[in-house]
């Protein structure tokens, strides 16, 4: 914190933004450390949280040498929020993180046997769902049971993590079986130019394996470093490009022009670059926090930005109210109650709010945070109440239901890693609290209800720890 504060007066900084940022800072360690740290599913999910809001944003400044607060709208107002809000959150933390709820906990497999069955089973299933989210319309009916379906691809991912650390005591994680399911969650990310569909296999296979104890040697870390350069400085412009140039309106030609793009690629890559380097260059004050070259990628991890740009549309007065909660509540009702709602929720209206949204092209991918809109819709009441409230409760809800060692248990600290930082205050309501528990658990019943009919002869217990681990079949881990 010393040194961020040290480095940000260095680079000139005003005083002001400085010391809001370093009290930001503060609140965020406190809360880390009364959330247990990367011990308990809520201490993962803040982690993220506050990486990709704040401390992420706040080195890369340090480190590139620019003003903090430039390319900021409405820098000062913006800091005091992210101080208020995380000031409370810290509060709420303290006074909420030890309570527990009575909650139902979700069937995990029990024998060696249902773990393969399972896993054949959700990796069809998931792959299934995957395809129909792609290529069913989102009006349809079964385009919601899709959705449903694709939360199997992830869970049969932890399972082949999990099979192959226990089968091999330690010695290995990956393998033909964590391939496949590892492809299907690729796939979306390829077709729609998304780069968490890049991120979000590879972030559920470390998550997998630090939660199983598994000792990561010195050739992980080299292939993650490898990893991270080949995102960010070829599949991250990649895609960028990919998006920006697409106007295409069916997922057929979506995937069509992708594979134009794909094959053009080696041939076009100066042109590639340069472009993507002169939009984010053009963008900065909105999206873009960072103005260096070749820091592009790194404003993904940069949300102050986004954030900055709601809060300046609702810094003279406007504020929202409840309007994009009810978007995001409307936008859950299950189809055939409202076979004519809104497939965006609140993305739409606050983008155009923001200007993030353009009137030619939508996206859909507004990429503000609840801090942004707890201020955006209530002013300084948002700021204090969601973080001090709401937020606590999304913890102690998933710390009640889940078991984060366990097959399930895994998948629901990816899912709140993944959908706890970006969104607005209703998606946390409705997806983060409500629509992701409810979907492992209703999962996990039926595909443990399914596989108890098989019928199997000489099986054994998947055992447990009593810490919550799944020992290692043979062995121990290898240097």
């Amino acid at each position: 914190m010393v040194f961020l504060l040290a480095g940000e007066l260095f680079s000139g900084t005003t005083l002001y933004f400085a010391l809001m940022m370093a009290l930001a800072v503060l609140f965020a360690c406190v809360t880390y450390n009364m959330l247990g740290g990367l011990g308990t599913i809520s201490g993962i999910a803040f982690t993220r949280f506050a990486l990709s809001t704040l401390v992420i944003s706040q080195f890369g400044k340090v480190f590139l040498f620019e003003k903090a607060d430039a390319y900021i709208d409405v820098p000062q107002l913006t800091i005091t929020v992210y101080a208020v809000y995380y000031g409370c959150l810290m509060l709420g933390t303290f006074v909420f993180s030890r309570l527990r709820l009575p909650l139902p906990k979700p069937a995990e497999p029990e024998t060696e046997a249902q773990s393969r069955y399972l896993y054949v089973a959700s990796l069809i299933g998931g792959i299934a769902g995957t395809l129909g989210e792609l290529l069913v319309a989102p009006t349809s009916l079964t385009h919601g049971f899709a959705r449903a379906l694709a939360y199997l691809l992830p869970f049969s991912l932890v399972l082949a993590v999990d099979n192959r650390i226990r089968n091999t005591g330690g010695q290995h994680s990956f393998g033909w079986k964590a391939l496949w399911p590892t492809l299907g969650i690729m796939l979306p990310g390829l077709i729609l130019s998304s780069r968490t569909g890049f991120v979000e296999p590879l972030a559920i296979i470390a998550v997998t394996c630090y939660l199983r104890d598994y000792k990561f040697r010195r050739r992980h870390i080299a292939a993650a470093i490898l990893a991270s350069v080949v995102f960010f400085f070829f599949v991250s412009p990649f895609l960028l490009y990919s998006r920006s140039t697409r106007d295409e309106a069916t997922v057929g030609e979506v995937a069509s022009a992708m594979i134009r793009t794909v094959e053009a690629a080696p041939s076009q890559w100066g042109v590639i670059t340069s472009r993507v380097g002169e939009e984010a260059l053009a963008s900065s004050g909105t999206v873009n926090y960072f103005s260096s070259p070749g820091a592009v990628t790194l404003n993904r991890f940069a949300l102050i930005g986004p954030d900055s740009t709601l809060i300046n549309a609702c810094a003279t007065g406007f504020h929202y109210g409840f309007t994009s909660i009810k978007l995001d509540i409307l936008t859950e009702i299950p189809r055939f109650l409202d076979p004519n709602k809104s497939a965006i929720g609140s993305n739409g209206y606050l983008g155009h709010l923001d200007g993030m949204e353009s009137d030619v092209f939508e996206t859909t991918n507004s990429a503000i945070t609840p801090i942004s809109d707890s201020y955006g819709a209530f002013s300084w009441i948002g700021v204090m109440v969601f973080p001090f409230l709401v937020m606590p409760v999304i913890f102690v809800v998933y710390e009640s239901m889940f078991k984060m060692q366990t097959p399930w248990g895994t998948v629901a600290t990816a899912l709140l890693l993944f959908s706890l930082t970006e969104g607005s205050m209703g998606q946390k309501l409705t997806v983060s609290l409500i629509k992701d528990p409810a979907y492992v658990l209703i999962l996990s019943w039926c595909a443990a209800w399914a596989v108890k009919l098989i019928p199997v002869t000489g099986d054994r217990a998947v055992t447990v720890r009593k810490d919550g681990h799944r020992p290692f079949a043979a062995g121990a881990i290898g240097d």
